[in-house]
């Protein structure tokens, strides 16, 4: 099973989402840094989170540098999103 983030409340309908995987990640560096995380709900829908700017650079330069062997890139996805209070809930699963 890909991992998987379960959102505490689910969004309302039509159609209630209760979860979401990562669909792609695309890093900006130059003109304007940004990241882009598109999210697919369980509905199949996308969704995108845009960070851009300093905090852009932030997080780009922080995956650079980051051990993916004890959290994988898409649970610090979830984790940044959760922290930034983008979405709340629980990630499970594990890397396909």
């Amino acid at each position: 099973m890909a991992e998987l983030l379960t959102l505490t409340t689910p969004l309302p309908q039509p159609p209630q989402v209760t979860g979401y995987t990562v669909s792609r990640v695309l890093l900006n560096w130059e003109p304007t840094p940004q990241v882009v995380i598109t999210l697919r709900g369980e509905d199949g829908q996308l969704v995108d989170f845009v960070y851009s700017g300093a905090t852009a650079t932030t997080m780009m330069v922080g995956l650079n540098k980051a051990n993916l062997s004890t959290r994988s890139l898409n649970q610090r996805i979830f984790d940044r999103l959760i922290a930034d209070g983008k979405l709340v809930g629980t990630v499970a699963g594990s890397v396909p």
